[in-house]
C-alpha cells in the first residue's frame, strides 16, 4: 500500500506519475489547498481518493482530465473545470472528503483493514487476470490466514486487528 499525502502530491512530476500507474498494490492520494495539474491527475487515478475539507479540484491539463474520465466514463463530460472537495466527491471524483491531517485520517481509515487484502484487492482489479488469478490469490490470502482474522473478529462481534 502506498499514501500519498498532499506534499507527496504536489512533489510529483510526470516520470512520477507513470511509475505510481506501473505499481501493483493499494495507491491511497489525499490532496489539499488547490489541487491542479499532475497532482489533479494522480489522486484521480489513485484506488482511493481523498479531499480535505476546503480543498479544490482544477482539471487543467489532459492527464487530470484523462484521470476524471478514469473514473467517471461520459460522465466527466458535464463536469466544470474547478470544483469544491464536496462537488467532486458528489460527482464521483473523489471517495471522501475530510477534515482531518494526513496521517490521523490514514490511522484511522486503516485501523480494521487488512493491507494485505487490499494490496491484492488492487493488483487484481489493475491485472484483469480472470477466474483462475482470482481463485489463486483468495488460496494464497487463505493460506496466511488474513480470511480468518476478520471472520474470527465477527463471530466474536469485535473489531479485526491487522498488523
Amino acid at each position: 500500500m502506498r499514501f500519498l499525502t498532499p506534499a507527496d502530491l504536489r512533489g510529483l512530476d510526470s516520470a512520477a506519475l507513470e511509475e505510481l500507474q506501473r505499481r501493483g498494490d493499494l495507491m491511497i492520494a489525499m490532496g489539499e489547498g488547490n489541487v491542479g495539474g499532475l497532482a489533479a491527475a494522480t489522486l484521480l487515478f489513485a484506488d482511493f481518493a481523498v479531499l480535505r475539507e476546503g480543498a479544490t479540484l482544477q482539471l487543467d491539463l489532459a492527464e487530470a482530465w484523462a484521470g476524471a474520465v478514469w473514473r467517471l466514463g461520459r460522465g466527466a463530460l458535464r463536469l466544470a473545470e474547478t470544483m469544491s472537495a464536496e462537488d467532486a466527491r458528489d460527482a464521483g471524483l473523489c471517495d471522501a472528503v475530510t477534515g482531518s491531517d494526513p496521517e490521523r485520517w490514514i490511522e484511522e481509515w486503516m485501523r480494521h483493514r487488512s493491507v494485505v487484502a487490499l494490496d491484492s484487492a488492487a493488483a487484481l482489479i489493475r491485472s484483469r487476470g480472470g477466474d483462475r488469478l482470482e481463485r489463486a490469490e483468495f488460496a494464497r490470502l487463505f493460506a496466511i490466514g488474513e480470511p480468518q482474522k476478520g471472520l474470527a473478529a465477527f463471530l466474536a462481534k469485535s473489531k479485526p486487528t491487522y498488523s
